[in-house]
């Protein structure tokens, strides 16, 4: 028998998923066309779907589905799926040619609304023919649970290369998927585990007394967190119940153009992303009659914790969170950059990067509350809008020696946080997907246009 148990972050996102609210992330690439065309022009899908089964080895929990423990009892754990089938993980579509771009993304749209199904390994792909000019699309879903940003862009890259014509994969190993508990058996487990959870903590106790500083420290983190998470924001347009169904739209941003500004007036990446997306939202609001005046909005920003030798087939989220706030109050688009900067210095040291894990990890521990005490604490994070950056590669990347030519991110969205905003860096440009609720925002595409302007006014 094997499986692994989920970890109290990964868990965290099976926990607070809801069937309007699925908690699945992903992306959208367009691809040259050519070399993944036969000599009539249909799209050689049976190769490609065949590339990527025997690229999946890379990455074994893509062959991997969640079992619950009865009753609740503890974390849910990964196990092989003995019915695995590449037929309903990679697909075929197409839009009416010639597709624009404005199809494409209503096409996204759909099918990052539809859940992915929990009794299979939760990920699907889709291959999109009939797009303007003979490239190919392609959407990319998977569950959070699977994988923070950085760890779903080392899934992509497990299944491309890094030049046009590289040399022929070996033969993948052979998989044969490895015999799952009994519901009993892991119960059991789960329950032993449970009864060894004392010992440790009376372990840590004695390490405590030992040494009280880490304790003492962590103690203020949370209270710290805790205190912020107290701060309660005025409510946004966007901040509203969702419906199942998402509005996503992109928006493309010269890398070069970032750098300039960031080494100009001696900031971040992440600052100058931040400072632009809140010029965008400021004049979003402004735009609805939105008052503006002495507001700032909250972001929850997500914070990697990965260390450097956790990339690869290291799968999981290694990732924490802060909230900083956005001075969508400030008219001037260098001023709003430089009060953008100063917030995310001060929170670096702040220590609620750890006070958050640590809420999570509180909650995970208490059994069987868990789920409802996850779904709590994630609906009391103080936030307006998420906006999250992922370093993607700055060199091309290729499918079957077709360029990825563009690359966007998708981010869910959830009950009173009906807006979130992330971007990917990839060879020289960032490029940005935006997501709400398809109801609560329908000229979602301004925020989009907004997010340009801000970074040609940034570095005008």
């Amino acid at each position: 028998m094997h499986y692994e148990r989920l970890t109290a972050t990964d868990a965290t996102f099976l926990r607070i998923e809801t069937p309007h609210e699925p908690q699945h992330v992903g992306s959208l690439s367009v691809l040259e066309g050519g070399p993944l065309r036969d000599g009539d022009g249909r799209v050689r899908f049976d190769e490609l779907r065949d590339h990527v089964d025997r690229r999946i080895h890379r990455v074994p929990r893509l062959r991997q589905r969640v079992m619950e423990v009865r009753y609740g009892q503890g974390r849910p754990v990964w196990i092989d799926d003995d019915a695995f089938d590449i037929d309903f993980h990679v697909r075929l579509t197409s839009l009416p040619r010639p597709g624009d771009d404005a199809q494409l993304s209503a096409l996204m749209s759909r099918l990052q609304s539809l859940p992915l199904d929990r009794a299979r390994p939760l990920w699907e792909m889709w291959f999109v023919d009939g797009l303007d000019g003979d490239d190919v699309g392609l959407v990319i879903k998977t569950h959070h649970s699977l994988g923070d940003g950085i760890a779903n862009v080392d899934l992509a890259l497990a299944l491309v290369d890094l030049e046009p014509a590289p040399a022929a994969d070996d033969e993948p190993p052979a998989w044969t998927p490895r015999p799952a508990p009994s519901p009993q058996r892991l119960l059991a487990d789960t329950v032993a585990d449970q009864l060894s959870r004392p010992m440790r903590l009376t372990g840590s106790a004695v390490r405590a007394l030992r040494d009280p500083r880490p304790f003492v420290e962590a103690t203020a983190n949370v209270a710290r967190t805790l205190v912020s998470f107290a701060a309660k924001p005025d409510r946004a347009p966007w901040n509203v119940p969702v419906s199942p169904h998402r509005r996503w739209v992109h928006a493309d941003v010269s890398f070069e153009l970032a750098l300039d500004v960031k080494e100009r007036y001696g900031v971040t990446i992440n600052d100058v992303v931040l400072a632009a997306c809140s010029g965008a939202l400021r004049t979003f609001l402004r735009d609805h009659d939105a008052e503006t005046d002495g507001r700032v909005l909250k972001a929850m920003v997500p914070v990697s914790t990965r260390g450097e030798d956790e990339h690869g087939d290291t799968l999981g989220n290694k990732v924490s969170l802060i909230v900083v706030e956005l001075p969508v109050d400030e008219a001037d688009p260098v001023r709003r950059l430089e009060r953008v900067h100063a917030a995310t210095r001060e929170l670096k040291g702040s220590g609620l990067v750890d006070g958050a894990d640590t809420i999570i990890r509180l909650a995970d521990g208490i059994t069987p509350l868990a789920v409802p005490l996850t779904r709590l604490v994630s609906r009391q994070i103080p936030m307006n809008v998420v906006i999250t950056n992922i370093p993607g590669p700055p060199v091309p990347l290729y499918l079957r020696g077709a360029e990825v030519r563009r690359t966007y991110p998708y981010v869910e969205v959830i009950d009173d946080e009906g807006l979130t905003i992330a971007v990917v860096s990839y060879q020289g440009q960032l490029f940005f997907g935006v997501t709400s609720d398809r109801d609560v925002l329908p000229d979602l595409d301004r925020v989009a246009e907004g997010i340009e302007k801000e970074f040609a006014a940034l570095g005008g």
